[in-house]
């Protein structure tokens, strides 16, 4: 006979802890753990009857802990936030703490509501009970935690510090916060982190001023790492109590907090509020730095001409008070063909430079300035030491001005590139991803992703570079601009995949949102419309290029030219001798047209020792070397580049070396996961239904069905569902939409 018994140790039921211990003397006793993350996440997918949104699913992990039956709870009440605490969790948790005295209970609840500032000390100052400590320790309700020689505390499970506390009358809780807050400051009064939420908790308890200063630079502090929602509830709190001359300031935090996760009528709110109580309470510098942030998020989602001078007229009247406009002026000068006014934005910039009273922040914009007037003169060496002193006081710069690294890291990586330093190029694109503090203005998230994906594509991760890509498109929904010049460059990435027919499709799309002109996202439609025209056998029509395009969008302008041979060589030779990338890639077209071989192969190794592959392999097909070709062949099928490989192919077959069909495998197996998409994708499951099926956002299967297209040479959903079905090779042709799609506006075969 088999008997199962369950209990749950440490409950104060001194009977049932004896019988457990009997029982394991001669019985088998297994100690039931809590979920798993995971096994969470397949529990709530299974009561929803779909994978649950990761918002939900996050606050479900955290708060259950692993707890079965308080993830079942939670789940249910995640249908219906108006109950904080599912009621079963609440009936629960305070049958436990009805077993507790007076004193267990008081101290239980001044840890969950001291939080991270539950240390031994401020315990002590509060509810010194060490008796009644040790028994909630060993009961498993309080957990204690070492840091150093210091003890800290906290409520072991997160829904019983949550009902805890709620079980607090407003009064009790304003009490204990202030508690805490005297402890805390007896030790370190200057803990800002650990004092900001008892102070917004604490009511008229806590002095306001003194209160309005720690929650707006906890507030501040948040802003800076990007916590945008932490920030604005402390921002939000600081105004409340602070001094009227003072809301202004807290308002600009606000707003751009807000700006940073695309909610921008929110922005436009808390601006507008700012600049209402700056006019009242008589605070015009305030006033014209808010009006200066609506210039000019209203010129970065609409760019109309009335935007840009609205922004022009703000940004000149407090210049010289704030040096980072100038920055914003040059952005919008060069996006619309217009070197004088480029020259002399960024003249006045580089003045900033020599002045050494000026604070970091100007001396960061005025070496930027330095460097984009070097590069307008083709001084590329110098626009170098330029740029990286520029990036050497920006690495200086506060948190809060943090956005001027990112802007001067996405002006080096390109250079860098330009100039055959393509590690230094995606160092400087990661350097810019990476920034953690910028929330300047929205489209720097955006553009960074952007930069990178260009970077990567010229070491020759394609896969990487559409990844990147696909990320800058989410960060830029409510940007038409970037918008286009996102799907822009997914349409050249996609051709270089060989997926002509979905390249054309974004390359429409991208005309289709660009409804304002921009010399910048024109390069990339026209990149875009020149890999496709070469990859389908169309007559590439009449191309201009022009040196000024390289302000505009220094990747597209240097990548642009090689898939236009025709024009490839003076396009490339304009940049000067002192941009080694440009000067190689040239000396490959002066070779192919003069028959000069040497030249040929100096150019190809330039192009390996800059970090180029694709460019290089490229170069090796015209070197009609076969152990050169079959090099180049390896290259593309590494880098998925299916375009090329087919080339690659037919140089071989031309120079009489037999290659076997291309395998299913070019790069070796597929990854686990990928292989668990594709398998499923075989099975003729939906992208949703992948994605349920294994718990992925659609996003995710989506990257996995592409890097699984590349590494396989596949260009078609059909074909990859056959190879997931058969593992054998398969070739899918091109659609003839292709050519449909290349007879958009702004392109002539």
């Amino acid at each position: 006979m088999l008997v199962l018994g369950a209990y749950r140790p440490g409950e104060a039921n001194p009977p049932l802890d004896n019988l457990g211990a009997t029982v394991r003397r001669s019985g088998t006793e297994i100690t039931v753990t809590p979920l798993a993350d995971t096994d969470v996440a397949e529990l709530a997918a299974d009561l929803l009857g779909t994978s649950p949104a990761d918002d939900l699913l996050d606050d479900i992990t955290r708060r259950a802990k692993g707890v079965p039956l308080f993830v079942t709870a939670l789940v249910h009440g995640g249908l219906h936030r108006s109950s904080a605490v599912p009621v079963i969790v609440r009936d629960v948790v305070l049958d436990r703490l009805r077993t507790l005295g007076d004193t267990e209970r008081a101290l239980l609840e001044t840890v969950a509501v001291a939080g991270q500032a539950a240390s031994g000390e401020v315990l002590r100052a509060i509810c010194d009970a060490p008796t009644a400590l040790k028994r909630l320790i060993t009961e498993g309700l309080v957990t204690e935690h070492t840091a150093g020689r210091s003890l800290s505390y906290q409520v072991a499970h997160p829904l019983y510090a949550e009902v805890a506390y709620a079980e607090m009358t407003i009064a009790e809780r304003r009490a204990l916060h202030a508690a805490v807050i005297a402890a805390v400051e007896g030790a370190n009064n200057n803990d800002v982190l650990t004092l900001a939420p008892h102070y917004r908790e604490a009511g008229d308890l806590v002095d306001p001023g003194r209160a309005a200063r720690i929650m707006a630079l906890a507030g501040r502090r948040a802003l800076a790492m990007r916590a945008t929602d932490e920030a604005i509830r402390y921002l939000r709190a600081a105004a409340e109590v602070a001094n009227p001359r003072e809301i202004p300031g807290l308002t600009d935090g606000i707003g751009r907090a807000h700006q940073a996760v695309g909610r921008f009528d929110e922005a436009i709110q808390a601006w507008q509020e700012g600049i209402e109580a700056a006019d009242r309470h008589g605070v015009p510098a305030a006033a014209a730095k808010l009006r200066f942030r609506l210039a000019l998020l209203n010129a970065e989602r609409q760019d109309s001409l009335d935007a840009r001078r609205d922004l022009a007229s703000v940004a000149e009247a407090i210049r010289d008070d704030y040096p980072e406009t100038v920055v914003h002026q040059f952005v919008f000068v060069m996006r619309h063909d217009q070197e004088a006014d480029l020259r002399t934005a960024t003249a006045h910039m580089g003045k900033l430079a020599e002045d050494e009273s000026r604070p970091v922040t100007a001396r960061a914009v005025g070496y930027l300035g330095k460097t984009i007037t070097a590069m307008l003169d083709s001084e590329f060496t110098d626009a170098l030491a330029y740029g990286e002193k520029a990036f050497g006081y920006a690495a200086q710069c506060d948190p809060e001005q943090a956005f001027q690294a990112q802007r001067i890291s996405v002006v080096l990586s390109p250079l860098h590139a330009l100039t055959g330093n393509v590690r230094g190029a995606v160092d400087y694109a990661l350097e810019a991803v990476n920034n953690k503090h910028s929330v300047e203005i929205p489209t720097h998230a955006s553009y960074s992703r952007y930069v990178l994906s260009c970077a990567r594509y010229l070491t020759g991760d394609i896969a990487a570079a559409i990844t990147e890509i696909d990320t800058a498109m989410e960060l830029a929904a409510q940007l038409p601009r970037y918008q286009a010049r996102t799907l822009a460059q997914r349409a050249f990435l996609r051709a270089e995949q060989g997926a002509l027919t979905e390249a054309a499709a974004d390359l429409a799309r991208a005309r289709q949102v660009c409804q304002v002109p921009d010399l910048g996202v024109l390069e990339v439609i026209r990149l875009a419309e020149s890999t496709i025209a070469l990859h389908s056998e169309a007559e590439p029509g009449e191309q201009e290029f022009r040196y000024f395009s390289l302000f505009c969008d220094p990747y597209a302008a240097m990548i642009r030219p090689v898939f236009t041979p025709g024009y490839a060589e003076s396009a490339l030779r304009a940049f000067g001798t002192e941009a080694t990338l440009a000067v190689a890639l040239a000396d490959r077209f002066t070779a192919n047209r003069t028959g000069d071989k040497d030249l040929l192969a100096d150019a190809v190794a330039r192009l390996e020792a800059m970090g180029a592959p694709l460019f290089a392999a490229q170069a090796k097909l015209d070197l009609a070397d076969t152990g050169a070709v079959l090099e180049a062949l390896a290259v593309f099928e590494r880098a998925g580049a299916v375009p090329w490989v087919n080339r690659a192919r037919q140089v071989a077959r031309s120079l009489g070396v037999r290659i076997r069909a291309a395998t299913s495998r070019t790069t070796g197996p597929l990854s686990t996961r990928e292989s668990d998409v594709v398998r499923l994708l075989a099975d003729g499951l939906s992208n949703a239904d992948i994605a349920g099926r294994l718990f992925l956002s659609q996003r995710t299967v989506e990257t996995h069905l592409r890097n699984s297209y590349a590494k396989l040479g596949l260009t078609s959903r059909v074909a990859l569902a056959r190879w997931g079905a058969e593992n054998l090779s398969s070739t899918s042709a091109v659609s003839t939409n292709v050519h449909r799609a290349l007879d958009g506006p702004g392109f002539r075969r």
